[in-house]
């Protein structure tokens, strides 16, 4: 099993290598169905809050910064078990990254402690159209392999500790999406800029009847701020050329 898990380990370096510029891939496509999931995400920018909306337009500035002067923006979500909201923002905010063709950007997730990716959460984003299938499942914190389309980079989730090897160490910024790590005004070494955007805990309705359907609303949220995220960046990316 060691064995295996340093394939995984491997893998999961060579894949951060290879997918930071993916958009020079020709004949990239979604799956249909998370294309169409994707593209009802814009009419929904209205629902997200005024105070998010100014954090998340923060957000945009640095990252458009960065890549900018050809650097690639590093962006660690943080939640306190990385088994949901931060696995969640990782995914949305990579796939929204692709889908509005922006170049440069990585995302990674973590958490303060490690568990295991909860089920609920696959489900939401199978839903949403992703192909996910287990690369290792006979382990207490599996490792699941995403899928987002055609010629795109896959992306590997599990619950791992905010500082685990594969995430960046220097010249990144933190976001964080549980209110107790807000509060606790984490900031993990090499952070350039911290961004507190925390989203409900999912955990507390795992008992209620509607539990599923409370895992596919925070999918749903998530997905929005990302997507309002990337656009942010991608307005002003041609706002900045047409200036020249």
């Amino acid at each position: 099993m060691k064995g295996f898990k340093f394939l995984i380990h491997f893998i999961l370096l060579a894949t951060a290598l290879t997918s930071i510029n993916t958009q020079q891939i020709y004949g990239q496509r979604f799956y249909t169905r998370l294309k169409e999931y994707c593209a009802e995400l814009p009419k929904e920018f209205k629902k997200i809050p005024g105070d998010r909306k100014l954090i998340l337009e923060e957000m945009g500035n640095y990252i458009y910064e960065v890549t900018s002067e050809g650097k690639t923006a590093q962006i660690l979500f943080i939640c306190t078990q990385n088994s949901r909201r931060s696995q969640f923002a990782q995914v949305w905010a990579q796939t929204a990254a692709y889908y509005y063709k922006l170049k440069n950007i990585k995302t990674f997730s973590g958490g303060y402690s490690e568990t295991a990716i909860n089920y609920r959460i696959l489900e939401a984003l199978r839903k949403a159209g992703f192909s996910i299938t287990a690369a290792e499942g006979y382990s207490q914190n599996p490792v699941y392999l995403l899928s987002i389309g055609q010629r795109y980079p896959d992306i590997f989730i599990f619950s791992k500790k905010f500082d685990f090897w594969q995430n960046p160490n220097e010249k990144f910024s933190t976001v964080l999406c549980s209110k107790d790590l807000v509060d606790m005004n984490l900031e993990p070494d090499g952070t350039e800029k911290v961004f507190p955007l925390p989203y409900e805990d999912i955990q507390i309705y795992d008992n209620s009847t509607g539990n599923i359907l409370k895992n596919d609303k925070i999918c749903r949220q998530v997905a929005t701020e990302m997507f309002y995220l990337m656009d942010s960046v991608s307005k002003t990316k041609k706002l900045k050329k047409k200036s020249r």
